[in-house]
């Protein structure tokens, strides 16, 4: 992801002065940094899903006839988020610690936007795809579910030096600004078929600015998420963990939200007028 071009990277050094010089070294690091940023935006295609899982090209009517059986509008369904992706440039974006917690929120957040009843969740280590997709056995023969949630998380994070303000009077301060890229593809699985009946991918990204000495300020440890309007402070510890969150959580949201218009698009259904726990 990261490339490095001698004839283009040097020759701004050649040309600067000799007092510019000294700052050289922060602004190409720092260039660097924006092209592969911006390079990165875009992020993977998939983390997996595409290619480890045939899509179901008639997913709406095998949707519908699964919905048809059940007593209330909701589609009982198990979900297995993967802590490991085979998404070569990718980075877990969940630890054994954070895994529980932000199952709890894709939970809600699913059943709050997508007629799903999730029943069961379960944590794997690869892809239960293919002769691995007795992996899911448990969720059909425990809780009789045909249908599961599959959740791939990643992250790419980038650190470099930076040179942030910290009042009007006090001379700029030398920092690190890491800017943290997170993936979620979500994939409803028809666990009998194999196939994919929906997928949906969301990216996002949030940012770090911490000063290289931690100081006593109310602007840094400063974090900010593409997708909010105004930054957070956090505690220097817990600074790093916040903004892998943040972005995870952002990513999480794009994808549940491109989740529930597939459903509407293809099934008809409209968002669950009842929230469930």
């Amino acid at each position: 992801m990261r490339t490095h071009n001698p004839s283009v990277t040097g020759r701004p050094c050649d040309v600067l002065t000799t007092a510019a010089q000294s700052s050289c070294w922060r602004i190409i690091p720092l260039l660097t940094l924006a092209l592969a940023w911006t390079g990165g935006c875009a992020g993977p295609s998939s983390l997996g899903l595409e290619t480890q899982f045939e899509k179901e090209l008639n997913s709406s009517s095998i949707i519908q006839e699964k919905l048809s059986i059940q007593t209330q509008d909701r589609l009982p369904a198990g979900m297995a988020i993967v802590m490991s992706s085979d998404h070569s440039r990718a980075t877990p974006a969940l630890t054994d610690n954070s895994w529980l917690q932000f199952a709890a929120k894709v939970k809600q957040e699913v059943q709050n936007q997508v007629p799903l009843s999730v029943e069961d969740v379960i944590r794997l280590e690869e892809i239960p795809s293919g002769d691995k997709l007795n992996l899911l056995d448990g969720l059909k023969a425990t809780k009789d579910l045909d249908v599961v949630l599959v959740l791939l998380a990643a992250n790419q994070e980038i650190t470099g030096p930076a040179q942030f303000d910290l009042l009007p009077e006090v001379s700029r301060l030398n920092g690190q600004q890491t800017e943290n890229h997170a993936t979620v593809e979500l994939g409803l699985l028809d666990i009998k078929s194999g196939k994919l009946l929906l997928r949906a991918l969301g990216r996002s990204h949030a940012t770090l600015e911490q000063l290289d000495v931690p100081l006593t300020s109310n602007r840094y440890p400063r974090v900010r998420g593409s997708a909010m309007t105004s930054a957070i402070y956090p505690e220097e510890g817990k600074a790093l963990e916040t903004v892998r969150v943040i972005a995870l959580h952002e990513a999480l949201d794009q994808a549940v939200m491109k989740l529930a218009q597939q459903w509407t698009d293809g099934v008809g259904a409209s968002t669950p007028s009842s929230r469930t726990s």
